[in-house]
């Protein structure tokens, strides 16, 4: 947990983790040169309870170096984190360690939360796609919310790379991250789609204070990997400065549907995904490009599934 000037949420963030019911973990937590009350809060819990252990920086150095510092100093073989100013709720670490116990193929696993105002009155709930083909493709295209790196737990032989948390990217590290495990690692993801994570959205929280140029920071993180699947990477490049689901004409949707059928080729071939997914993967185009319609478009389409097109197959 890295921790910079957070006195006001803090101790709520720690309790959380404390009362996990899966109580078998170290606890770091790293001040970042706070200048509130933040390193005696830390100080008090860990008198209280030997899990936790305290790394101070003895001066502000970003959000990427204290969780790099956490992560080199954690000696457990499954790694996760955890904001300073949200709410873990008691399952979580229980729930995503027996996941991946119960899944050796699945290198990372991520929980779906509910956004909350900062006295944790629900905004919005958040329901993360549970397996691998889908969050990759919606977290490369900037489609939906596909996976809080803050919160996925991660096996620890996955995390050799580096930099970590890069350092340079004050807005994007967290995607520049996700990227490079997929581009470098071949690591299979999965979601829990239980909300077991509280994210406390308050003015202090980054996407807020900089909403602009963090939405134009987590796109640029995505071009490098892309670029790296060559001329069909490079393709859709569009389609992530779009954002769909927004409208798309009916000639941006054609071509949206050549690029991404190209890019979904590419996926396969470079181990991004499993070969056996790729119909998956077809449907989610298919899924994707329907949400560009015209909302009557989407309406008849949804009657017809559910009302004419299953008397025909039957």
């Amino acid at each position: 947990m890295p921790v910079y000037n957070g006195e006001r949420f803090l101790a709520e963030a720690i309790e959380s983790i404390l009362q996990q019911t899966f109580t078998d973990f170290e606890f770091l937590i790293v001040d970042d040169g706070s200048m509130d009350g933040s390193l005696a809060i830390i100080q008090d819990y860990a008198e209280r309870d030997p899990r936790i252990r305290i790394l101070e920086l003895p001066e502000n150095k970003g959000v990427s170096i204290a969780r790099n510092t956490g992560i080199t100093q954690a000696s457990g073989k499954l790694i996760t984190g955890m904001d300073s100013d949200d709410i873990s709720l008691p399952q979580r670490l229980e729930k995503q360690v027996a996941y991946l116990e119960a899944h050796p193929d699945i290198g990372a696993v991520g929980v779906s939360h509910q956004v909350c105002s900062e006295d944790l009155i629900p905004v919005v709930s958040q329901h993360l796609p549970a397996r691998h083909h889908s969050i990759v493709l919606h977290h490369t295209l900037y489609t939906r919310t596909a996976m809080k790196c803050a919160n996925m737990m991660l096996r620890r032989e996955y995390l050799d790379i580096e930099p970590l948390y890069d350092p340079t990217l004050a807005y994007s590290a967290d995607v520049d991250l996700f990227m490079r495990l997929v581009w470098e690692k071949s690591i299979r993801f999965a979601n829990l789609t239980e909300q077991l994570y509280l994210y406390r959205r308050h003015a202090h929280t980054q996407a807020n204070r900089h909403r602009a140029i963090y939405g134009e920071a987590i796109i640029q993180a995505r071009r490098p990997a892309l670029r790296q699947l060559g001329e069909r990477g490079i393709g859709v490049e569009w389609i992530v400065q779009k954002r769909p689901p927004i409208a798309l004409t009916r000639s941006e949707r054609r071509r949206a549907r050549r690029d991404l059928m190209r890019l979904i080729a590419a996926m396969v071939e470079h181990n991004w995904v499993d070969a056996n997914d790729e119909p998956l993967l077809l449907d989610e185009m298919n899924q994707l490009l329907e949400s560009t319609m015209p909302r009557y478009w989407q309406m008849f389409l949804h009657w017809y599934r559910h009302r004419i097109a299953r008397h025909i197959h039957r």
